[in-house]
């Protein structure tokens, strides 16, 4: 009983000091972010991409408060080269408040809170008892230092919204709520086609406890698939039908992302590869003194608390650091099919899983070497009884 009391009131407090840091860190970005009145980075992409939806998919036109940026044929562009999810989050608020800065990036500002919350509660459930709370916290704390998350969540880009996605679909599933976790893993899907690749360690999780290949394929492919199709369906409409949806956007998608093209080749201290993210090298400059910095820090930690999760055969701990393996290989993937237009931004895609992952491995590590100590002086106390001389009267 007391010990559930103990665990109960540092739940309550770990819960508290949750909710200060998402306040502050909240504050932080309004008066970071919400001065800048005009397009930062891609934002000229992105937004003008949801308005566009808004007004050619679906007959909406809310009012315009700022102008379109220059970019060429802006005025009639939906970002057919990514899925749309983000664009339609984008989009609902620009309804209700009309197109302007606040209202394009409000939606990442959401995401990007509500990531603290998902990365705080998976890492106490992974941890477990007390130590889980403070996992939790320093999950929570990492996440909201992280320098890529936070330039990511305060501007309307793409990456926040899948890495949303992402954490929230591994939560699920190592939840063991393998139907939140596919639907989840369809919004990430529909959000950028960066999560693609997480149907391999869906599929392996998944396999642990249904042996049915059909329901593995359910789990793992098709209820994913069936989410991104469905939110897709707006622009297959316009495309005129699934075919031309597959040619002017899937197919131009996959396409887009195996070729350069995305920025000159020139523009050397804009592009970085997957390797140069763990050393910080050229991180991706998106105006008024904001860059796309890595933390180098965690990505080595990374790379050094890998082994532990596999040392103490938890397949937990296993899943969760080879989705981000998994993530990051697909970027090295795309760069030797001929994408070498990569940026430092897209480490956020995957830093949510990295900023829960290393406090976890650690925390659990800690428990398995004392269960192991444990366990050693159990069993040194019982030889020991065992072999004593018995009393002689």
């Amino acid at each position: 009983m007391l010990k559930e009391f103990i665990i109960k009131k540092s739940e309550l407090l770990s819960e508290i000091a949750l909710a200060v840091m998402i306040f502050l860190y909240t504050y932080f970005t309004v008066i970071t972010f919400a001065p800048i009145n005009g397009y930062i980075g891609d934002e000229v992409w992105y937004p003008s991409a949801a308005y566009n939806i808004l007004k050619f998919i679906f007959h909406i036109t809310p009012p315009m408060y700022y102008p379109y940026p220059q970019e060429s044929n802006i005025q009639t562009y939906i970002n057919p080269e990514h899925p749309p999810l983000a664009k339609y989050i984008m989009a609902i608020f620009i309804v209700l408040m009309g197109y302007k800065p606040l209202a394009w990036r409000l939606g990442s500002w959401i995401m990007g809170d509500l990531m603290i919350v998902v990365g705080f509660l998976l890492a106490r459930k992974l941890v477990g008892g007390e130590l889980g709370n403070i996992a939790g916290l320093v999950a929570a704390m990492l996440i909201i230092l992280s320098p890529n998350i936070w330039l990511l969540h305060g501007i309307a880009m793409l990456d926040i919204y899948v890495s949303f996605f992402i954490l929230l679909s591994i939560y699920f599933l190592l939840s063991d709520n393998l139907l939140l976790a596919s639907i989840t893993l369809g919004l990430a899907f529909a959000s950028k086609e960066s999560a693609f690749p997480l149907i391999l360690p869906f599929l392996y999780y998944i396999g642990e406890f249904k042996r049915s290949p059909i329901q593995r394929a359910v789990y793992g492919i098709g209820i994913p698939v069936t989410a991104f199709t469905i939110l897709s369906i707006p622009i297959m409409i316009y495309f005129d039908g699934i075919s031309g949806w597959i040619h002017n956007s899937f197919l131009y998608m996959l396409g887009w992302d195996a070729t350069n093209g995305h920025i000159s080749l020139t523009a050397i201290d804009q592009i970085s590869t997957p390797w140069d993210w763990f050393l910080d090298i050229h991180p991706f400059y998106v105006g008024y003194n904001f860059y796309a910095s890595t933390n180098p820090f965690i990505m080595w930690a990374w790379v050094v608390t890998t082994p532990l999760a596999f040392i103490i055969r938890d397949l937990k701990s296993i899943i969760l650091t080879m989705s981000a393996w998994t993530i990051w290989l697909s970027f090295c993937v795309v760069y030797i099919l001929g994408n070498h237009t990569l940026f430092s931004f897209y480490v956020t895609d995957f830093a949510g899983i990295i900023n829960v992952y290393v406090p976890v491995s650690i925390f659990k590590f800690y428990k398995w070497i004392s269960t192991m100590r444990s366990e050693k002086v159990n069993n040194f106390v019982k030889q020991d009884n065992s072999g004593s001389p018995s009393n002689v009267s």
